[in-house]
């Protein structure tokens, strides 16, 4: 009888070893997630943030040509420059222009109550409408701060328009930009 319960005994950790074995290969994967995390190592590709935010200048940016500051959005041109004024904007589209050198620089600042950035980006106008420029789109702080960025490789022969873009559907964006090296 003490054989019998003690091969009984044998059996039930035996198949309580097998049962925590089977548990823990289906864990396998979360330790070693955890185990990864902890560790700071990882197999996971991570993605490269490529997000190209403008550098920020003691350049002050002054504003020619438009009447009222004050304006919901408005642009004037002067002397190879593009300026706008925005208040209370979610995104805005400049007119055409050209750009004899093939380079931009623009200078923008701005101030928010919802998401820290704006963003603008070129476009060039195509027939049918218009097509993003690779690499245009430049990121800008929300902190009232001048800062600046510059786009080359252009095209002196085509037209290209800037979009101003704050992405909030809730809060809304005030600021300045000018954009330098343009024609017409």
């Amino acid at each position: 009888m003490r054989k019998a319960m003690k091969m009984k005994k044998q059996l039930l950790a035996l198949l309580l070893a097998a049962v925590m074995v089977l548990s823990l290969t289906g864990c396998k994967e979360t330790l070693k997630k955890v185990a990864q995390k902890v560790t700071g190592h990882s197999e996971e590709v991570q993605e490269e943030d490529t997000t190209r935010w403008a550098e920020a200048t003691t350049d002050p940016l002054i504003i020619q040509g438009i009447a009222d500051a004050s304006a919901k959005y408005a642009t004037a041109t002067a002397d190879g420059c593009l300026y706008a004024v925005f208040n209370g904007i979610w995104s805005r589209n400049t007119g055409y222009f050209t750009v004899p050198g093939g380079s931009l620089n623009i200078m923008a600042c701005g101030t928010a109550e919802g998401t820290q950035k704006f963003k603008v980006a070129l476009w060039k106008k195509v027939d049918g409408g218009a097509a993003y420029v690779p690499d245009s789109t430049y990121y800008f702080k929300t902190d009232g701060t001048d800062y600046r960025c510059t786009i080359s490789g252009l095209d002196p022969a085509a037209q290209y328009r800037v979009t101003i873009s704050y992405d909030s559907s809730r809060y809304y964006l005030y600021g300045l930009m000018k954009v330098e090296g343009i024609a017409g």
